[in-house]
């Protein structure tokens, strides 16, 4: 490894701290302030109205003395003047964060501005039952063109009516939210990180924009969200449709959720249109969800109650490495509603964990539309554990539709229940639908599968009358005790442990299951990713293993160099490594450990977003 001096970091410094900051100025707010002085550290500013009434330029920063509480509600608007290059940074100095005591209003609103950055504060509103804002807003109200460049990090937003993040254009998918004329878009380059957003009432993080039902585009474009809680965000008992999510990234074009944790959201919400789910995307395109626990998230009405899902018009994108658990609705749900405005095609969810789901509805992993159909689904080594309710046990897998989902494939997954009801349930006009490679697992109870309304009381006989679980004309799948470490054991990571900490279901050295699988890149050229949900290179022996999890082996087999963010092919593009060197690279990991929050320059920024992806910004 190459060292790098003292004199070349402080020349990196410098050049970042220098970048296109000119002319800017930090303003400061304090108890001890008064309105009148000039903003100094040594004369601060008092209140929020002065920061409103004030506007800024490139590269300023207004600055909340930490471990105060400012009584209401900031605004920064157009008549500011920011860029990506030169961003205004709202934020803490001092010790601990500043806290924006917001009542019935918004915490934060920045209206049709981009360049912009909010860190290091505490948002609050009065009751989420009583307010009527958002703890942060960032919107784009004109929506002409989108705007660039929104920062959100180490913040916590709690006690608001609607969302406690909001970036987006105009919020048309809550009620009493309408878009000018003309109004499409809203941000690009978005990243959310480190914040904890909690007891809101219509939801937790959310990204949107103005409703359309004509394709053409999408409203925001590369937005982030990682290393993020949110929590009992609980819904509105009011409202007519879905409320109480966690994460939604709607309407968006290239986005990733990861490192998240979403637990006891929704269950005040009672809408029969829909209901909540912990993390999720919807009318979306090229999502990544990884590495996120969803747990304990609830439903007040009939529906959803999830833990992930890709929804209404989803396409092109990735779940993966997620454990979701003890949630009411499935633990992982494909879904495309009536009048999606996108097509719902070639989405992959794969290594993934689900253990103790649908405590309150009929299936863990549902596949299906009310629309058109679904279309090109990966479902594969995954494991699924369902288990008994006072009311039977869920399906493990159900699929669906009004019409005939097609070309929906489930390989190499470990679906386990301890109940009595049909394992697997297909419904009579879903053909589509090609089960190869699975093992299935009932502790005792009969084998049963409801195919096309007929019922199958053993495997061999399923592969037999429907060619389920052939593949070349060999049979293939497995009914067998895989031999697991342990399972249902309820473990809760809440962000504090990677997943890779888990303890339950490993394949034991006996496991039938071990180098069981089917070599799917072989078989149907599908990229597999370098790695299982414990984040063992795959595969380790001489074949790869069913489920989740991969046996320690002695590495027979070289595992693959493909990608570990996901399938390559239309919507997974990935970024090429060029020009990267070890000192460029050792360098901007240090200025973005030792100084991850100053916004000294775009360069700064990009690539500290990029330092943890081995890609130098261009």
């Amino acid at each position: 490894m190459k060292i790098v001096s003292r004199a070349v970091v402080a020349v990196f410094l410098s050049l970042l701290a220098c970048a296109g900051c000119a002319g800017a100025a930090d303003y400061y707010v304090s108890d001890r302030g008064k309105d009148s002085n000039p903003g100094t550290a040594a004369k601060p500013w008092r209140s929020l109205a002065k920061v409103d009434a004030s506007r800024f330029a490139p590269g300023d920063r207004v600055l909340l003395e930490g471990g105060q509480t400012f009584d209401g509600n900031l605004v920064l608007d157009e008549r500011s003047n920011a860029n990506p290059q030169q961003p205004i940074t709202i934020g803490s100095f001092g010790k601990g964060r500043a806290v924006i005591h917001a009542g019935l209003g918004t915490g934060i609103l920045v209206r049709n501005i981009g360049g912009i950055v909010i860190r290091d504060l505490i948002v609050a509103g009065d009751d989420a039952s009583k307010n009527q804002g958002f703890g942060i807003e960032v919107l784009n109200e004109r929506g002409t063109a989108k705007l660039d460049f929104i920062r959100i990090e180490n913040v916590d937003a709690s006690q608001f009516r609607w969302a406690g993040i909001y970036v987006g254009g105009a919020p048309t998918i809550m009620q009493s939210f309408e878009a000018l004329p003309g109004s499409r878009y809203g941000f690009r380059d978005v990243q959310i990180s480190h914040s904890t957003v909690h007891h809101n009432m219509y939801g937790g993080i959310l990204i949107s924009g103005p409703w359309n039902r004509v394709p053409g585009g999408y409203a925001n474009e590369d937005v982030t969200i990682r290393d993020s809680v949110v929590h009992d965000n609980f819904g509105d008992p009011h409202y007519i449709h879905h409320s109480g999510d966690g994460i939604l990234l709607d309407d968006t074009d290239g986005g990733l959720i990861e490192r998240c944790t979403a637990y006891h959201n929704g269950g005040a919400d009672e809408s029969s249109k829909g209901g909540p789910v912990g993390i999720w995307a919807d009318a979306a395109n090229r999502i990544k969800i990884q590495f996120c626990e969803s747990y304990a998230n609830h439903t007040g009405g009939k529906h959803d109650g999830g833990g992930f899902d890709l929804d209404g018009g989803v396409s092109n994108s990735i779940v993966q490495y997620n454990y979701s658990h003890d949630n009411d609705g499935p633990g992982f749900l494909v879904w495309n509603y009536s009048h999606a405005a996108h097509p719902f095609a070639h989405n992959v969810i794969r290594y993934n964990l689900s253990e103790n789901d649908a405590r309150k509805h009929r299936d863990v992993i549902e596949f299906g539309s009310s629309g058109q159909p679904i279309d090109h689904i990966e479902f594969y080594n995954n494991t699924v554990f369902a288990t008994k309710r006072k009311d039977g046990a869920p399906h493990v897998v159900w699929i669906l539709g009004e019409k005939d989902n097609t070309n929906v494939r489930l390989w190499n997954n470990l679906f386990i229940s301890d109940g009595a009801r049909p394992l697997i349930e297909i419904e009579k006009n879903q053909t589509g639908v090609l089960f190869q490679g699975n093992a299935y697992w009932t502790q005792g109870e009969p084998f049963v599968v409801s195919y096309q309304g007929k019922e199958y009381h053993d495997l061999a006989r399923w592969r037999a009358q429907t060619g389920q679980e052939t593949l070349d004309g060999k049979e293939v799948g497995v009914f067998a005790n895989p031999d697991l470490s342990r399972m249902g054991m309820g473990e809760t990571l809440a962000g504090l442990q990677l997943l890779s900490a888990l303890a339950s279901y490993h394949l034991l050295p006996a496991s039938p299951l071990i180098d069981a699988g089917l070599d799917l890149h072989a078989k149907f050229g599908v990229d597999v990713g370098s790695h299982d949900l414990w984040e063992t290179p795959i595969p380790q022996g001489r074949a790869f293993d069913i489920g989740a999890f991969e046996a320690p082996g002695k590495g027979l087999i070289k595992p693959r160099t493909a990608s570990r963010n996901g399938p390559r092919g239309p919507g997974h593009a990935q970024r090429k490594q060029t020009g990267t060197t070890v000192a460029y690279d050792t360098i901007v990991d240090f200025v973005c450990r030792e100084f991850p929050l100053r916004p000294m320059a775009k360069l700064q920024y990009s690539a500290c977003a990029v330092s943890h992806q081995g890609v130098r910004p261009s």
